[in-house]
C-alpha cells in the first residue's frame, strides 16, 4: 500500500478536524502527539502499526484511510475548467463550475480553497454582484491570515474594505483599512504602490463616515507618496483627496486636486475610468459654493459620450444620479426628481450613492411644493445613514429636514 506525502498528512489532519479530534486525541501505544504531527505536515510516513492505530481512532478501515478519495483530482480537474473560462472570459460558466462544487472547498487544502475562492472572487467582481464578492473577500482574508503573507493579506483588506464600504459596510470598511495600513507599514518588502492603496481606502471610509480631521490629516503623506506611485493611482489620490477638501469647505484646493486628477488622466488608456472621473469631477463642483460651472456642462456631456461606448449599466445609473443633481441646481426640481427616482430604480447604486440621491430626490419633492413627503423622504435617508455610521451624510439628510419644517406650507 503506497503512502504519498504530503497528500496523505494534509488527508489525515482534515479527517482529524471533521471527526473533532485533537493530536493528543490521536496518539496513544506506539504513536506520539509530536509524530503525529510530523505526519501531517508531511515529514514523516506512517507505518503499518500505525496505520492501523490511526484507521480504528478515526472509525476507518485501513485502506479507506490510506487511500486518495479522488477530492484532489477532482477538483484538480474544476480548476482546470475554470482557468479555461477565466481566459474566455466566460464568467457566467466560472460562476456554476464553482458553485456547482460548493462542498468541496472544506475539503481541500487551505491554499486550494483559497485559489477556487479567489477565481470566484474576480468572476463576481466582474459580473457586479457585490454581496457575492463580498463574501468570499471574507472567507479569503480567513484563509490568509493563516500564512505569513502581509502582502497579500494587505491587499485582499483593501480590496474587502472598497466592498464594505459599497454596500454601507462603513466601520467594517474602517477596521479593515486601518489593518492593512499597519499591515503594509510595517512589512518592509511591501511594495510602494499598496502603502498608497492602503491609505486610500482609509481616508475614503473615513471621509464617508464623516471623520474629516482624521481623513485631512492623511492627505499630505498620500499626495507626496502618490508622486511616486504608477499614474493611475495618482489619479486616484487626486480625486479622493479632493472630496475630502470640499467637504471640509476647503473649495480652491479641492478643485484644483480634481483638475490634476482631469490632468493626469488618459482616456485612451482607461476611457471607463475617465468618464467616471469626469462625473466625480462634476459632484464635487456641485458642492461648492459657486457650482454653475460651465464646466459641469461639459464634463457631463464627455462622460456621456464616452460611457455610450464602454459604460455598463451601473455606470449609466450613475451618469443618470450626477444629471439629477445637475437638474435640480439648475432649478429643475421636476426634472431631478425623475432622473434620481429612475438611478434608484436601477438597484445598482452603492449604499453611500443611492442614500445621496434618495435626498436629493426629497430635496426635489420638497421644492416641488411637497413638502410632508420631502420631509418623510429626507427623514428615513437621515435615520439609515445614521444607523450605518454614515454620519456625514446623515447630518446633512437632518439639516434638509430642519430646513423644510421651517417653510410655509405650500399654497
Amino acid at each position: 500500500m503506497e503512502i504519498e506525502q504530503p497528500a496523505f498528512g494534509r488527508r489525515l489532519r482534515r479527517l482529524r478536524l471533521e471527526s473533532g479530534l485533537t493530536q493528543g486525541d490521536l496518539a496513544g501505544g506506539p504513536v506520539s502527539t509530536s509524530y503525529i504531527s510530523r505526519i501531517e505536515s508531511g515529514s514523516r510516513l506512517p507505518s503499518a502499526e500505525t496505520l492501523r492505530h490511526l484507521a480504528g481512532k478515526l472509525g476507518l478501515g485501513v485502506a479507506e484511510l490510506a487511500s486518495s478519495d479522488g477530492v484532489q483530482e477532482s477538483w484538480g480537474a474544476t480548476m482546470a475548467e475554470v482557468s479555461t473560462a477565466l481566459a474566455d472570459n466566460d464568467l457566467p460558466r466560472v460562476i456554476d463550475l464553482l458553485e456547482s462544487r460548493s462542498e468541496l472547498p472544506a475539503r481541500l487544502p487551505e491554499d486550494w480553497a483559497w485559489q477556487a475562492l479567489w477565481a470566484r472572487s474576480r468572476a463576481r467582481c466582474e459580473m457586479k454582484d457585490p454581496v457575492g464578492r463580498r463574501e468570499d473577500l471574507r472567507q479569503l482574508v480567513v484563509l490568509t491570515r493563516k500564512w505569513e503573507s502581509p502582502c497579500l493579506l494587505g491587499r485582499l483588506l483593501v480590496e474587502l474594505s472598497g466592498a464594505e464600504r459599497k454596500l454601507g459596510g462603513i466601520t467594517e470598511a474602517r477596521t479593515a483599512a486601518q489593518e492593512a495600513v499597519c499591515l503594509v507599514d510595517g512589512f518592509p518588502s511591501g511594495t510602494h504602490a499598496l502603502k498608497v492603496s492602503a491609505r486610500l481606502a482609509l481616508i475614503a471610509a473615513e471621509t464617508e463616515a464623516g471623520l474629516l480631521a482624521q481623513a485631512a490629516a492623511r492627505i499630505p503623506d498620500v499626495l507626496r507618496m502618490a508622486a511616486d506611485a504608477p499614474s493611475e493611482l495618482g489619479v486616484q489620490a487626486y480625486w479622493t483627496c479632493s472630496g475630502v477638501r470640499i467637504r471640509q469647505g476647503l473649495f480652491q484646493e479641492g478643485r484644483t486636486l480634481i483638475e490634476q486628477a482631469l490632468a493626469a488622466m488618459d482616456s485612451r488608456r482607461d476611457l471607463l475610468g475617465w468618464a467616471r472621473l469626469r462625473l466625480a469631477a462634476v459632484s464635487l463642483q456641485l458642492r461648492c459654493p459657486d457650482p454653475s460651472s460651465p464646466e459641469i456642462q461639459t464634463w457631463l456631456q464627455e462622460a456621456a459620450d464616452a460611457l455610450r461606448y464602454v459604460g455598463e449599466p451601473i455606470h449609466h445609473a450613475e451618469l443618470t444620479a450626477v444629471s439629477a443633481r445637475v437638474h435640480l441646481m439648475e432649478g429643475r426640481p421636476a426634472d431631478a426628481r425623475r432622473e434620481a427616482a429612475a438611478a434608484e430604480d436601477t438597484g445598482l447604486l452603492t449604499f453611500h450613492d443611492r442614500l445621496r440621491t434618495t435626498l436629493l430626490r426629497a430635496e426635489a419633492t420638497i421644492r416641488l411644493g411637497r413638502n410632508q413627503q420631502g420631509v418623510r423622504l429626507a427623514q428615513s435617508v437621515a435615520e439609515e445613514a445614521e444607523a450605518a455610521g454614515y454620519l456625514d451624510l446623515a447630518a446633512e439628510a437632518w439639516k434638509a429636514v430642519a430646513v423644510a419644517k421651517e417653510l410655509p406650507p405650500a399654497m
